[in-house]
């Protein structure tokens, strides 16, 4: 797909691409900039808030969470009718990023500008502006 699709609602600007097999949940939460391309298989979660900044490349299989009911699940809580178990942050994501194939970024995460995140990486922490990233847990490998 070359264009954003006509469903969306999602605030963004020119350039944006979205491959096949995108899934996007929360789009009204959901701001992305210039030339934004989101590769094949991601799984794109707003329900948080997520805003992405200019000249980003979002690889396959590329998974953002904005939300987490993992502490309900972990506490074998009930389940609440009005979605409180649900633990919301947003995720912020710079200008010129690249987040590599198959990496997982969670909620609350802010990626700098000028920033690479390895292919696998699990991003669980802020990553500073002008870095090289990857692992699981992802750690900083170079400032540039």
């Amino acid at each position: 797909m070359d264009k954003l699709p006509e469903w969306s609602k999602i605030k963004n600007e020119v350039g944006t691409q979205f491959n096949e097999f995108c899934i996007l949940r929360g789009k009204e939460n959901i701001t992305l900039g210039t030339d934004v391309w989101i590769g094949y298989f991601t799984l794109i979660d707003g329900s948080g808030g997520l805003v992405v900044g200019n000249h980003v490349a979002i690889s396959s299989g590329v998974h953002i969470y904005t939300h987490d009911t993992s502490f309900h699940k972990a506490l074998n809580t009930p389940k609440q009718p009005d979605a409180s178990h649900v633990h919301r942050a947003p995720v912020r994501i710079g200008n010129n990023v690249q987040i590599g194939a198959n990496s997982v970024v969670l909620p609350g995460v802010t990626i700098g500008d000028n920033v690479i995140i390895g292919a696998y990486s699990l991003v669980n922490r802020d990553i500073p502006s002008n870095s090289i990233a990857v692992g699981n847990p992802c750690k900083i490998k170079k400032q540039i």
